[in-house]
């Protein structure tokens, strides 16, 4: 199956909600509130994203099925009058079970069979008495992307079977700090898509990853393409600034996160390639260095088709091949002079995710046009607003990263698709 870039809003998300003696009624409020915050900022409707929920203790119980409820308003008034189910013992594999049996079905709203991406949230507040791996397998073979959030007596080894990926685990000592890992969870949540189960799903022109190469989804090839123009002014200082800083967050290596620096303005310059440096004190040392390129053409198209047919190769240090997730950050501050249509078209046609970052007289629909969706995006009056958008860039840099199955079947989570099943 060829994925292109395309703007869709369907998914379909089911929240499995531990109901025992694990929460008590004290603690389901600040469950109600986490629930609510959530879907408060999911584009909720029959043809967009869909909402399901179910409790469980000893058994599962359905509270509503993904086709229940087409509004937002009525899922948020079911969530807030949601009663705790109670009991003592929490059987979590048998409740994966019952949602995979009873929820994700076409019968209850689920659009797996038309290629809808579906989603399964866990919410835990204790230590399964049963098996987890079977049922979580399961899941995963049908392309169900699973998180998991565990709180206070959750058994982290628990979770991490559990969840699709070590990245979808999150885990808090008390309720009250679940606003804490929400927006961490709202990033995957409605950033990544996963095809249905027996689809082999790529990028066009990208090798397939088989499970062989699976310890390799988290490792990323980040690209920084910075406007070095005249148009940049005095910012240029902030942006390396910026750049240092977000350096400093990742976690750099050759078996881990790799960093490359690229400047442009009428025509592109490498500063350094992905497998130039090794260390993050080498990386971080050569931004120091960075000066800028300056002219007063900005060719942005012509930039972008040259990190994709000049840095994101594998003798640039590129390991698309081998599984990595590629990455590029664009930083600008003006209008191209030529298109960028073709060549953005490229840059996903090769497997890589763009995210733009446009201050000053950057064009939004320019930067539209580059990334996947409008959530790729960062618009800023100038760049001394850098430091505001830090963490969420790194959130979001940290949480495109390819899902596999167990089975030979190729799932890869691709950047922002908007309708899920939850």
């Amino acid at each position: 199956t060829e994925v292109l870039p395309m703007e869709m809003s369907e998914r379909d998300i089911v929240f499995l909600i531990d109901g025992s003696d694990n929460v008590g009624n004290t603690n389901l409020i600040l469950v109600h509130d986490f629930i609510r915050n959530i879907i408060e900022n999911l584009n909720i409707g029959s043809d967009h994203v869909r909402v399901g929920l179910a409790q469980f203790s000893y058994n599962a119980k359905t509270e509503f099925y993904l086709n229940t409820y087409t509004s937002k308003a009525e899922i948020l008034r079911r969530v807030k009058g949601l009663k705790l189910k109670g009991g003592t013992i929490l059987n979590t594999g048998a409740a994966l079970d019952f949602v995979f049996q009873n929820h994700f079905t076409s019968q209850a709203g689920s659009r797996k069979d038309q290629g809808v991406p579906q989603f399964l949230v866990l919410f835990t507040g204790g230590k399964s008495l049963d098996a987890v791996k079977p049922q979580a397998d399961a899941l995963k073979r049908a392309a169900i992307a699973t998180f998991a959030v565990g709180v206070r007596n959750a058994d982290l080894a628990q979770l991490q079977e559990i969840a699709t990926d070590p990245n979808l685990v999150f885990s808090v000592k008390e309720f009250n700090n679940l606003p804490n890992v929400q927006e961490r969870v709202m990033t995957p949540l409605s950033t990544l898509s996963v095809p249905t189960a027996g689809e082999s799903t790529r990028i066009a022109g990208e090798p397939p990853v088989t499970n062989e190469k699976a310890s390799l989804a988290r490792q990323r090839d980040i690209v920084f393409l910075i406007d070095g123009t005249l148009g940049m002014g005095k910012a240029f200082p902030l942006v390396r600034a910026f750049l240092m800083r977000v350096i400093q967050e990742l976690d750099i290596g050759p078996d881990k996160d790799q960093i490359a620096v690229v400047q442009y303005s009428h025509d592109p310059k490498t500063e350094f390639e992905l497998n130039t440096y090794t260390s993050k004190d080498e990386v971080l040392a050569a931004t120091t260095q960075l000066r800028r390129k300056t002219g007063r053409v900005l060719n942005t198209g012509a930039a972008l088709n040259y990190v994709t047919k000049n840095v994101f190769i594998t003798s640039a240090g590129s390991r698309r091949d081998t599984g990595a997730t590629q990455i590029l950050v664009l930083i600008t501050a003006g209008k191209s002079r030529d298109d960028v249509g073709q060549a953005a078209f490229a840059v996903k046609r090769a497997g890589i995710v763009p995210i733009a970052i446009g201050a000053k007289s950057a064009d939004t629909s320019e930067l539209l046009q580059i990334v996947y969706e409008s959530n790729f995006i960062f618009k800023l009056r100038d760049f001394r607003e850098l430091p505001s958008i830090q963490k969420e860039l790194i959130s979001k840099v940290k949480t495109v990263f390819i899902v596999e199955e167990i089975t030979a079947v190729n799932t890869e989570v691709l950047p922002e698709v908007s309708k899920r099943d939850i």
